[in-house]
């Protein structure tokens, strides 16, 4: 199943922005893996030679996945294991802070799973709060 998240949130007076794009399929074990093409919404808004390969792009990589996998470990109910990939991971230069992408990223992965988490992550005064 497919589903995409759209964060876009004020809290405490911050601007929060971000989107994933998620498809879950069935799988032997749990995986989260990311689309080569996670970060081609760039040249779509910004033209045909928009850099693409960001040095940021690690850092969104890196929250996106840990976002996924608490999804992965959080939606109860699930009878058989799951390959969830990343299509799509977008930010803001300056709306998107930390924990927003993972934030979006959870909320994505849990939606194309077909449940919520338990306990849900949500947006604190000081960002993104992932309860355990």
């Amino acid at each position: 199943m497919e589903a995409r998240f759209k964060l876009r949130k004020i809290v405490a007076g911050l601007a929060h922005l971000a989107e994933v794009a998620a498809v879950a399929e069935p799988a032997e074990q749990d995986q989260v893996v990311v689309s080569p093409g996670a970060f081609d919404w760039l040249r779509e808004r910004y033209g045909p030679h928009a850099v693409v390969d960001r040095t940021t792009n690690s850092e969104l990589i890196a929250e996106a996945v840990a976002g996924a996998r608490y999804a992965l470990a959080h939606v109860p109910g699930r009878d058989r294991a799951m390959r969830v990939t990343l299509t799509m991971i977008g930010d803001s230069p300056v709306d998107t802070g930390d924990g927003d992408i993972k934030l979006a990223a959870a909320e994505a992965v849990a939606a194309a799973l077909g449940g919520r988490m338990e306990p849900a992550p949500y947006l604190g005064a000081n960002g993104a709060v992932f309860p355990d």
